[in-house]
């Protein structure tokens, strides 16, 4: 049977989350940085998904080995990510990330960290990270103030 664990950093998150799906059977909810669960969790998953989640507000140079890490042999990493800021901007030509405005749990207003990457360096990192069957699809912008066009990314930890 399938275990499914949700990790984030974010006390508040994590309190969110577990109201409405804590008592989901084979579902853990994890309060933990995301690359040390990783890093601790040595070849233990089929599957990483992360749906504008950690990928986006963890620096890729150690979130991606981490994860290539955690995965079993032949498992597969699937994530998506914004394909352009939502501002409008092209994404980095590089690994940087920008400080974008958020709330905090009280309501104020505080910077974190987003990267949003080009295809190619999305690519070369996975690469890197020792990631293969590497894919990329890039699906067009919805309807809205914030729409923005969506990479969606898949690669394989090599058996």
């Amino acid at each position: 049977m399938a275990r499914v664990d949700a990790v984030d950093a974010s006390p508040a998150q994590t309190a969110m989350a577990a109201d409405p799906f804590g008592q989901v059977p084979r579902l853990r909810i994890v309060g933990a940085n995301v690359v040390a669960h990783l890093q601790a969790a040595r070849g233990s998953y089929d599957v990483l998904y992360s749906v504008f989640g950690a990928v986006d507000f963890t620096d890729p140079r150690q979130l991606l080995p981490a994860a290539c890490g955690a995965l079993s042999p032949g498992g597969r990493l699937v994530f998506s990510t914004l394909a352009h800021f939502l501002s409008g901007d092209v994404a980095e030509a590089d690994v940087v990330s920008r400080q974008i405005a958020v709330k905090t749990q009280d309501g104020e207003a505080a910077w974190m960290p987003r990267w949003v990457l080009q295809e190619q360096v999305w690519v070369k990192f996975l690469d890197e990270a020792g990631f293969a069957d590497i894919s990329v699809e890039e699906w067009p912008a919805g309807e809205g103030p914030r729409a923005a066009a969506t990479l969606l990314v898949a690669a394989r930890r090599p058996a």
